[in-house]
């Protein structure tokens, strides 16, 4: 970590508080990349950074085989379990955030729905937690291509599956988001 560039009274970098990024875009677009190099590049800085992913706690909560259905915006059913991993997550960096001596977190999620990002936003707020939304695009069909072939196909979900069950697999998965 590099020298802290000044210091305030509270020892943080950040005079307007804690900061939460919040992600939005479909899989396979690089927010998981993009909030890792920026988690780096803060933590080197001196601002205490952490990315919080929500594949993670859906693995934690329902484990790495779960129906293409979970995916389904549309799908009343899956709502509530979304919602339950979700619920976790945000909790887990308003925890860090506001009693864990973090200064910057980022939700790294799809977050497609409008609805689902204003109930993001206000829970923050509630805790007074500034939120900012960062949006990535990637409508290059070769680049997502390459990006499920060399990234997600090698996540928990598919250690059982062959490469090319994967790719499937994961592109029914972003079928079902849009």
């Amino acid at each position: 970590m590099a020298a802290q560039l000044y210091k305030t009274e509270t020892g943080q970098l950040f005079h307007a508080g804690s900061i939460v990024i919040i992600n939005v875009g479909l899989p396979a677009r690089g927010k998981t990349h993009g909030s890792r190099s920026l988690i780096r590049y803060m933590n080197w800085l001196g601002v205490k950074s952490k990315s919080y992913h929500m594949g993670q706690y859906r693995r934690r909560l329902y484990g790495t085989e779960i129906s293409p259905d979970y995916f389904d915006l549309g799908n009343a059913e899956m709502a509530g379990a979304r919602m339950r991993a979700e619920d976790l997550c945000i909790q887990d960096i308003v925890t860090y955030l506001t009693v864990g001596g973090g200064q910057l977190a980022i939700f790294d999620a799809s977050n497609l729905q409008a609805e689902r990002r204003r109930r993001i936003y206000r829970h923050f707020e509630l805790s007074k937690i500034r939120p900012l939304f960062v949006e990535y695009i990637c409508e290059n069909e070769a680049i997502v291509e390459e990006n499920i072939r060399k990234v997600k196909i090698s996540s928990p979900d598919y250690v059982t599956l062959d490469a090319d069950s994967a790719v499937v697999d994961f592109k029914e998965r972003i079928a079902r988001m849009v």
